[in-house]
């Protein structure tokens, strides 16, 4: 981008345990939480070409990537939905049209930002 010199949009999909920890998985979580400051290094030091970079954190969605290799997929949901305010998982759906919205002029002057779409989880 920076080569080009016409700007552009970086949004980064981390995930909402980049912002509590909750995970045993501190590799994932650590790493997540590397991807939301990535986002925030990008926006500083490349906004001059014109360059944004925003982050997304998702919670706990109905079907994660590895539900058919979780060993107990049931357990996580429950105990999600007894976190989340708004009592259901997320879909791809819920967050897809953000991640349009960033990408788009409309959200021109937001970057290096950290949005976090989970239902509330973050919230408590």
């Amino acid at each position: 981008m920076v080569k080009q010199g016409e700007g552009g949009v970086v949004i980064i999909v981390a995930s909402v345990t980049a912002l509590t920890g909750t995970t045993p998985n501190v590799s994932y979580s650590t790493g997540k939480a590397g991807l939301v400051n990535l986002a925030r290094h990008i926006a500083v030091h490349d906004g001059e070409q014109g360059i944004r970079a925003n982050s997304i954190c998702p919670g706990a969605l109905e079907r994660t990537p590895d539900h058919d290799d979780h060993p107990d997929p049931e357990g996580r949901e429950e105990t999600a939905l007894n976190r989340i305010p708004l009592s259901r998982l997320g879909t791809p759906e819920d967050i897809a049209p953000f991640i349009t919205f960033l990408a788009s002029d409309k959200a021109s002057y937001a970057t290096g930002a950290n949005f976090a779409i989970d239902g509330g989880l973050t919230v408590i």
